[in-house]
């Protein structure tokens, strides 16, 4: 009998943020899913931004050969993704929330969705945004993020708690079909904004960054495009204890829906597979840079855990494989045909307890606009212990660290280790053409305009975005501090405004 398959998908959760890792977080669902099964530690994905990681994923291919480098874009109806050949197989494959699609296909091999999406599922973003969001509307934005910062109610919040209770109202009925099922949730993701009790909890030991406030001379042009100028310690602890407890908010999301599925095979006495990872992660604050978007280890790092029947328990896969290698395992895991052009590898084997090969070299890829507007390709390589970066016209600024010896990446040996470096390049330039990217996604992004200016004129379809936040969910947090200039009950000048004065607190 064919197993059921449950993928637990986050968004940006650095794996840093669990219980023992760099940056303690109580996450005791993890942690038995660590206990239970395995755990891929060095775990990357294919582009450090939400739609071209999530399409990456689908289709096996990297971001260079979909031409997918922006939140701007979308698969091609006509590419099959892995799901098509689980359906092949004889799966119903079910989505429970969050993908980021973009345009008219919002399946891409999913059979049926039960649940919306958070994000705007159309190319132009709709003008009743900003009802939907109240306060938060820009803070989802790595420009914005450190603009409303606290502990209270989100639309994160709420939209998360949707996805938990669809998902276990599904997996309580019965099915016919084999299942593989995502539940998609937007968590935690910004705007930093965690439930109350746990931002108190996290603020108490909250640290900043090593690298917080520092100028390193390897940080490139395109990198310095992407740091956010003057926040203050105070925010950027703030920042930091809202992450936290929105890591662990999410692990209590990911309990629910486990034990739901645990009983859901169980009344159907079937093999079984859960899975937990997120798309990429989150620097905040580390380098002056929040959120995704650089190949920093907070940010290019994913979660990567598997248990189930047959799966080996308690192991540490440390060698670095790639969110590519979704596709090739679930298709191997189900029985299915693994897709042609996948690029990552089946993990099916390790699962089992067999040891991975060693030597191989992980990539990732990036598309930013440099200070002169232009399309800059990144990319980055890891192989044993280290990692190689480089930027595209920016090459005498490129990043060699070691990531075992150096996790915080402040120390960049690329001028002390040339010969090592030359090698990464030779490998880059067997396996990537920075013009012909750049090429491609000056294409993409004409043809997005496009795509955006038509819905304009001929009216957006939001019918698959969720909607429904209570009014609290949109208003400036309980525990506030820094509030968004001109918002409905902001002040300015309310520093930690709704703390306790012993942590803090001013009156507003």
């Amino acid at each position: 009998m064919q197993p059921d398959i449950l993928l637990f998908m986050s968004d940006q959760h650095a794996p840093q943020f669990m219980s023992g890792a760099e940056m303690e977080v109580d996450t005791p669902n993890l942690d038995k899913l660590q206990q239970e099964g395995i755990t891929f530690s060095e775990a990357y994905t294919a582009c450090p931004l939400c739609v071209p990681a999530r399409m990456a994923m689908l289709s096996g291919m990297r971001s260079s050969h979909t031409g997918i480098f922006t939140n701007s874009d979308a698969l091609p109806d006509t590419l099959p993704t892995f799901l098509h050949h689980l359906v092949e197989a004889g799966y119903e494959t079910v989505l429970v929330g969050r993908m980021h699609f973009i345009g008219p296909d919002q399946r891409h091999g999913f059979t049926r969705r039960i649940a919306p999406d958070f994000t705007s599922t159309d190319w132009a973003r709709p003008p009743w945004v900003k009802e939907d969001f109240g306060v938060h509307v820009q803070t989802m934005g790595y420009k914005w993020c450190t603009h409303v910062v606290g502990g209270g109610q989100s639309p994160v919040l709420c939209y998360d708690e949707m996805i938990a209770r669809v998902a276990e109202e599904y997996l309580a009925r019965p099915h016919k079909k084999p299942q593989f099922i995502l539940v998609g949730t937007y968590g935690p993701h910004f705007p930093y904004v965690a439930p109350p009790d746990l931002f108190y909890k996290y603020l108490k030991t909250a640290r900043l960054p090593a690298t917080f406030g520092t100028k390193e001379n390897f940080i490139n042009p395109v990198l310095c495009t992407l740091r956010e100028a003057n926040v203050r310690s105070e925010v950027g602890l703030a920042c930091q204890a809202a992450y936290k407890g929105m890591v662990e908010n999410m692990d209590g999301l990911i309990g629910r829906v486990r034990h739901a599925f645990d009983g859901f095979v169980q009344a159907r006495g079937t093999a079984h597979l859960f899975g937990y990872l997120s798309d990429h992660g989150d620097t905040i604050g580390e380098h002056g840079i929040f959120g995704k978007k650089t190949f920093f280890e907070k940010s290019v790092k994913i979660p990567l855990l598997f248990a189930g029947t047959g799966v080996v328990a308690g192991h540490r896969g440390q060698e670095p494989v790639s969110i590519l290698d979704i596709g090739p395992t679930m298709c191997s895991w189900a029985g299915a045909q693994i897709p042609d052009r996948a690029e990552g590898q089946s993990l099916a084997e390790i699962l089992r307890g067999n040891n991975a090969p060693n030597g191989r070299a992980v990539l990732s890829e990036s598309m930013d606009k440099d200070p002169d507007g232009r399309w800059a390709y990144g990319c980055m390589v890891r192989k044993g212990n280290y990692k190689f970066v480089s930027y595209h016209r920016y090459e005498s600024q490129d990043m060699l660290f070691d990531v075992v010896a150096d996790p915080l990446e402040q120390t960049n040996l690329a001028p002390e280790q040339p010969e090592r470096c030359e090698e990464f390049r030779l490998l880059l330039r067997e396996k990537t053409d920075p013009l012909a990217a750049e090429a491609a996604q000056a294409v993409h992004a004409r043809r997005a305009r496009v795509m955006v200016a038509f819905e304009k004129q001929a009216g957006y379809d939001d019918r698959e975005r969720y909607r429904a936040y209570p009014q609290e969910a949109k208003q400036v947090p309980e525990v506030c501090v820094t509030s968004l200039a001109g918002a409905p009950g902001a002040n300015q000048s309310s520093v930690y405004h709704g703390l306790p004065p012993e942590q803090g607190g001013q009156k507003a």
